[in-house]
């Protein structure tokens, strides 16, 4: 499915897959879908696929996140603000794929 027009699609960029998905600060806070986006292997070619049955856990985990953002910032160095737009991006893509019965495909 694609987008609507002129909507904001980016978790962020290549280096935050490692450095704010992928971090130890994210992971402490229990995050296990975001960090998979570092973990690029054969299989997933770095993409994260997260199905219909895992929306809710996924969109509990972004909203975890979104509320300990300052604490993420301050052990990774991105800006609270950009962590929470990533994250709420993230969260209407979830809206999305619920509306659609499908997935979400980050890459």
């Amino acid at each position: 499915m694609d987008d609507p027009p002129r909507t904001e699609t980016s978790a962020g960029g290549e280096f935050t897959r490692h450095q704010l998905w992928g971090s130890t600060a994210a992971r402490r806070l229990g995050a296990t879908f975001l960090p998979q986006l570092g973990e690029i292997t054969l299989e997933n070619r770095g993409n994260l696929m997260i199905p219909p049955d895992r929306l809710d856990a996924f969109e509990q985990e972004c909203r975890h996140l979104a509320e300990h953002a300052g604490e993420l910032a301050a052990a990774t160095g991105y800006e609270p603000g950009y962590i929470t737009d990533r994250l709420a991006t993230i969260r209407n893509a979830v809206d999305r794929a619920r509306a659609a019965n499908g997935s979400i495909l980050i890459w």
